[in-house]
């Protein structure tokens, strides 16, 4: 694992602090949706709180192992799971993701018809051919417009690791464009490609 990895890591954990605070000065009390799915499928544990997440977050920054990178892209999934699932009351709606999962699933679907996987631009223009989700600001006409924001890839997350032609042997059929690197997407692809994802 690089150092601006590392960082990238380490800034997630920076900012899932401040969404968490954010998100108790809002009053906020329960997560959205009501337990995180990212959490339970990776860790078998069921957070339904604001409260909880802070004692879950604080629980996997005084136990993270930079050695163990299965360990380390698991916690950044989480972590991106806390941010989308507390931010709800605070952020602006066009800040939240812009597809539902039954959308989502049915781009998987179709994905998996037609025997193609799904390429997921992160702030990137570049789209190849095939099926494109992005992230980021003003997305290429040839893409569909996940969200605006990073932790905006949770419900594809989701939606992939509950898909036996994704996730039988990993997120083997996502490939990951990223030609434009900030701490934090270089701590998401590190991960994405940790279970499996490609960079094209």
């Amino acid at each position: 694992m690089d150092t601006y990895t590392r960082k990238g890591v380490k800034k997630l954990f920076s900012l899932t602090r401040t969404k968490i605070r954010l998100a108790e000065e809002s009053n906020t009390i329960e997560t959205k949706p009501k337990t995180l799915p990212l959490i339970k499928f990776l860790s078998g544990i069921e957070i339904r709180t604001v409260a909880e997440t802070k004692q879950y977050s604080n629980e996997l920054k005084e136990r993270i192992d930079f050695s163990n990178s299965t360990d380390v892209a698991t916690i950044v999934f989480e972590l991106l799971d806390i941010i989308e699932g507390v931010k709800y009351r605070f952020e602006p709606k066009e800040y939240c993701t812009l597809i539902g999962e039954e959308r989502l699933r049915e781009i998987e679907i179709r994905a998996r018809k037609d025997s193609k996987g799904i390429n997921l631009l992160l702030l990137s223009k570049t789209a190849p051919s095939g099926i494109n989700l992005y992230i980021g600001e003003n997305p290429p006409k040839v893409a569909i417009h996940l969200g605006r924001v990073l932790s905006n890839i949770v419900p594809l997350l989701n939606v992939l690791f509950h898909s036996n032609t994704f996730c039988e042997k990993g997120l083997h059929n996502l490939r990951v464009v990223n030609e434009h690197k900030t701490l934090i997407t270089n701590a998401i692809v590190f991960s994405l490609v940790e279970y499996g994802a490609n960079i094209i």
